[in-house]
Parts: C-alpha cells; structure tokens; sequence
C-alpha cells in the first residue's frame, strides 16, 4: 500500500483531493484520471465526484467547525485534517449514515497515523455528529467570529482575500450572492447538434417539456446532475458545455462580426464550435497546448487551427477581422465549477494576470483591420481583469471605441459568473 492510500471509494476521493490541493494538479482532471482507473460502478463513481467537490467546496467551513473540536489543529499532520474534514463533509452536508462516516474518519486516521490518532478522530467527529443534529446554521458561525469578514469567509467557505475583493468591488450584497453561489453545484451545461434529426427533435422536446434553467434553442443549462431523457440515443449529437461561457459569447451577437474570426485562445475549441454553427466562416483559431488543439481539430475540423500564444501572435498586421480573445485569468467567476482553484491563486497571480491580460490585447489589436471587432472575455469576478482592464485599453488605443459590456447578473442561476466586452477599430 503506498504512503498515505486509503481503500474504497473515499480512499479514491482522498487521493484525489490530496492530488488536487498538494500536487498542484487540475481537480476535474484527477477525477477524470482516477474514475478511469479505480473500475467503480456507476453509483460509487457519483459518490467520489460528490465528495471531491463538495469537500473542496466547503473545505474552510468544515475546518471550522473542526477547530471547535480541536485544541491544536495547526499540530496535526494535513492527511489527519484532510480525513475529518471529508468525513465532517458527509455527516454534516450528505445523506449518509454518520456512523458509517464516523467509522471511515477513525479507521482512515488510524492507517495514517499508525493507530495514534483513532481515539482523537472518534471524539471529534462524534462531535460533529451531534452538531450535525442540531444543525450548524449561520448564527453558529457568527458566535465564532470576530468580523463580519471572518464570517463570510467561514459560513461561506472562501478565502478572506477573495471575501474582501468582491465586498469592495461589488457590495455585500452582491458579494453574498456571488459566495452563496461557489458553495453550490453549477449547472450542467449540453449543446445538442441540432443538424441532426434526433437532436433537433430532442431540441424541440426539451423546449416544450420546460425543465431547463435557459436555452437558446440548441444549448440547454440544466440543474446539476440532471439528464434528460430526451438525451437517450445522441451520444454523438451532444457537447457538454458551460451555458454561462456561451452566454457572455452570445451577448456579444458575433452574428455581427467582421470576419475572418480569429479565435486567439481557443481551448478546446468551445467557442469555435459556437461561432461554426452560427455559420460564421471562415474562423482560424490557435492556443499554446498541443492537446486542446487536438480536441478543437476532432470536434470542428472545417476550422483552421494552429500552435500559437495570443501573446505574439503571428498574424500579419490587420488581417483579422474580429479577434476573440478568452484570456487566461483567476478563474474567480467559476468557483463552483472548480473549487481548488479558490486555495490556489493568491493575490499576486491577480496582478500578474492583468498584465499578461493587456499584452494579450495590445499585440492582438494590431492584428485587426480598421473597422474590425475585439471580443474580450472573462470568466473571473475581479474588476481589474474586467471592467478596469478594459478601460485602461481603451485609454491607450485612441482608435478603439466600445460597443458592448456585460457580466453574467449575480443572481444567475447558472452559478458561473463571466464578463465580456466588444470593442470596435475605428
């Protein structure tokens, strides 16, 4: 047995967990990774998934409560904090035993700390179990803290620095709705192939059944975890994807673009594939990772795609009639989608990012021909990658005017928060 493997199911999430938050690594892809090769059914596969996201999600909550349980937390060995707090994360937000919760934490803490540590898991979490009873609400955690920031940042499991951005840049109010929504599941996102005869009748299917968040006809955003099953037979004929991402595209009605459409940091190619069935053409796309590109040339191969960084593109001077930019950012707006990202960046990545957010925009504008189009997108909740990164654009290129501005409303049921602008070359 490696150092530090528990076995079953939640072994698989502690490793992944473990993976995500010591090893740096992406938390969508451990899992992907580890429910390829554990050769669980389908039922302990959702259990993983749950627990993984939903542990990252509420990690600083169940810490706190532990800590009330703790006399020196900061003493004890992380894969110890790491197993109480998965554990406090079923007894206190799952539908499971406690007991059974409570054995899995004393056994795990137990094989990890070469039996030392059972005794002290057991009364912790018992703990948590009779909490759990009565119910850990918001007074609770108001009795434990000192400022209303310490609140929020443990009711709503955020980091303090994150809290005191959005209450600064956007309010209290707003900034709770936008906490409230990174604890929650983000709602799953399919795009059907409406070229396709069962898609466009599942399409229409779906639009008269009316159980979705939003549609645009084609692209559905429903509650998380939710398949229709008009979906049954069209396992080609279905993408998934981000409604939110799509809106902040759609918002910007490319319909309208200056063509040829360079899509400068492509991905794996979502946004290419938008703008293809809205029959815009002809679209070139490039971004820096061989493996996106992959992905990109599969799904839509009529687009001509390349190897490049949006940074210094090579692109001859005004060849391109609109340029597409979702740049690389803090990831602040999809939390919900992808908590580790929450106890990753710091408040120095912020800072670095606009920067490389501008050079992005500076060497991309010279690309575009006068009369031509910008699109800049976002998937963050950070003004100076936003708003104000926009302005000060606009405040060095005296030829560029703005046509459009928008962000994803904070009472978006989507749960995902995106911001997105249209700038024209005058």
């Amino acid at each position: 047995m490696k150092k530090n493997s528990l076995p079953g199911p939640r072994g698989v999430a502690f490793e992944c967990v473990t993976r995500a938050l010591d090893g740096g690594a992406d938390a969508q892809a451990v899992l992907d990774n580890a429910l390829t090769n554990a050769g669980l059914d389908g039922r302990d596969r959702g259990f993983v998934t749950e627990i993984l996201y939903g542990y990252l999600r509420m990690r600083i909550r169940l810490q706190s409560v532990l800590n009330c349980f703790l006399s020196r937390p900061d003493g004890l060995p992380q894969p110890i904090l790491r197993v109480l707090g998965m554990a406090a994360y079923e007894i206190l937000h799952m539908d499971v035993p406690a007991y059974a919760s409570v054995d899995w934490g004393v056994d795990s803490a137990k094989r990890l700390s070469r039996g030392k540590l059972g005794g002290l898991a057991n009364a912790v979490l018992r703990k948590v179990a009779r909490l759990a009873e009565d119910g850990a609400d918001e007074d609770f955690f108001r009795r434990r803290c000192d400022s209303d920031i310490e609140f929020l940042s443990a009711y709503y499991s955020c980091p303090e620095w994150i809290v005191e951005l959005w209450v600064d840049s956007y309010g209290r109010d707003k900034a709770e709705l936008y906490l409230e929504a990174q604890i929650c599941a983000p709602a799953a996102g399919f795009v059907l192939d409406t070229q396709d005869k069962k898609a466009k009748a599942a399409a229409i299917q779906l639009l008269e059944e009316e159980d979705y968040i939003a549609s645009d006809g084609q692209a559905f955003a429903f509650y998380s975890g939710y398949w229709p099953e008009a979906f049954k037979g069209l396992k080609d004929s279905v993408n998934r994807q981000s409604y939110a991402a799509r809106e902040a595209l759609a918002v910007l009605t490319p319909t309208d673009w200056p063509t040829p459409v360079w899509d400068g940091c492509s991905g794996r190619g979502g946004k290419s594939r938008f703008l293809h069935s809205k029959k815009i053409s002809p679209i070139i796309a490039s971004d820096p990772h061989a493996r996106r590109l992959a992905a990109l040339k599969k799904g839509t191969p009529s687009v001509s795609a390349f190897r490049a960084s949006a940074i210094n593109p090579p692109l001859a001077k005004a060849s391109i009639g609109t340029a597409l930019l979702d740049v690389p950012c803090s990831g602040l707006g999809v939390l919900s989608r992808r908590p580790d990202t929450k106890f990753k960046r710091t408040p120095e990545d912020l800072d670095s990012l606009v920067r490389l957010q501008a050079r992005i925009l500076d060497n991309s504008w010279e690309t575009i021909r006068k009369g031509g189009q910008l699109a800049y997108i976002t998937c963050t909740l950070n003004p100076d990658e936003n708003e104000r990164q926009i302005a000060s654009f606009l405040k060095r290129h005296k030829d560029a005017a703005p046509l459009k501005e928008w962000t994803t409303p904070p009472d978006s049921e989507l749960r995902e928060f995106f911001y997105s602008a249209l700038i024209e070359k005058k």
